[in-house]
């Protein structure tokens, strides 16, 4: 509707212009001078292109990714006390067509100890991290998947 009513208003802009300037006076030996068909075709072209790359409005919600998010941080686990719990909105994955979904997603990285205890006192290995991820709903809400860590499923 916008990018309509932004071609009208540049369709009337344009029939302005050539009705005020389709027609002028030579300076240099006072006749009057009309603007030829191919002048104004050239006019009518640039108008129509520049109303076509007029911006339009869209509904599509700017989700916040990286540290500008709110979900983006190191967090405390109760369960786990001083265990690593790293929560990361990456932008939305490259699909194999070339396309991104919608939602970034959420990605929680995260170590339980050795086994022999909750509490963690030592440096984890890369090995010993578990990587879950879930996907952006908002930039207030996120959907995540914690089963495969015997947690809740759509947390």
């Amino acid at each position: 509707m916008v990018r309509l009513i932004s071609s009208l208003f540049v369709v009337s802009a344009l029939s302005s212009q050539l009705c005020v300037s389709g027609f002028g006076v030579d300076k240099s030996n006072s006749q009057v001078t009309k603007i030829d068909r191919r002048n104004a075709f050239g006019i009518i072209g640039s108008m129509i292109t520049g109303a076509a790359a007029l911006p339009s409005v869209s509904n599509a919600v700017a989700f916040k990714v990286g540290p500008s998010s709110p979900f983006t941080g190191f967090y405390d686990d109760p369960n786990h006390p001083g265990c690593l719990r790293s929560v990361k909105v990456l932008g939305a994955p490259l699909r194999a067509d070339g396309t991104r979904p919608a939602n970034p997603i959420i990605e929680v990285i995260g170590y339980d100890g050795n086994g022999s205890s909750n509490v963690c006192t030592e440096r984890p290995t890369r090995s010993d991290l578990w990587k879950i991820q879930g996907k952006m709903k908002s930039n207030t809400e996120a959907i995540i998947d914690f089963s495969p860590k015997g947690g809740p499923s759509n947390l």
